[in-house]
């Protein structure tokens, strides 16, 4: 069954270079189109639920998110309720390009598609949302232990 991840990596890595490669017209770096696409869809996110959200450490969000306030893709706001929070919010020079990275991100997605039936991308949907699900599980687990006396790693 490895092969099914496998594939499912090639498929990532393909797309994530070719968006990489395209991006990089507009100053984004390797990774940081995902980031601003979930902030332009979710204004007001706090960095833990972007971190979430996007299945990556805290550390990785709050380096992106630093690069962007830096570049004026974002500004961040204390949280009204809660002064420890901090929330994100998408400057004028994100909302210009997000049309752009979402047309991208739609080119990727009509190329892998191809040749698909809608009831075969239905059931492709369905198959790797269960994926997702389950390992998301895992992850939360071994996230929360940090991998430490976790029983269900590597042997």
């Amino acid at each position: 069954m490895n092969y099914i991840l496998r594939e499912i990596g090639a498929v990532s890595r393909c797309i994530h270079s070719i968006n990489n490669l395209k991006f990089k017209e507009i100053h984004l770096q390797k990774g940081q189109f995902i980031f601003l696409t979930r902030i332009c869809e979710n204004p007001g996110i706090n960095h833990v639920d972007l971190s979430n959200l996007l299945k990556v450490d805290k550390t990785t969000t709050t380096k992106v998110v630093q690069k962007f306030i830096k570049a004026g893709y974002i500004d961040k706001k204390r949280d009204m309720n809660d002064k420890r929070m901090w929330r994100l919010y998408p400057k004028e020079k994100a909302l210009e390009i997000y049309p752009l990275i979402i047309k991208e991100e739609n080119n990727r997605v009509e190329i892998c598609f191809d040749n698909f039936t809608e009831e075969e991308k239905e059931l492709a949907y369905q198959l790797v949302k269960k994926m997702r699900k389950n390992i998301e599980n895992h992850w939360k687990e071994i996230k929360k232990t940090r991998g430490v006396n976790y029983d269900k790693t590597c042997s």
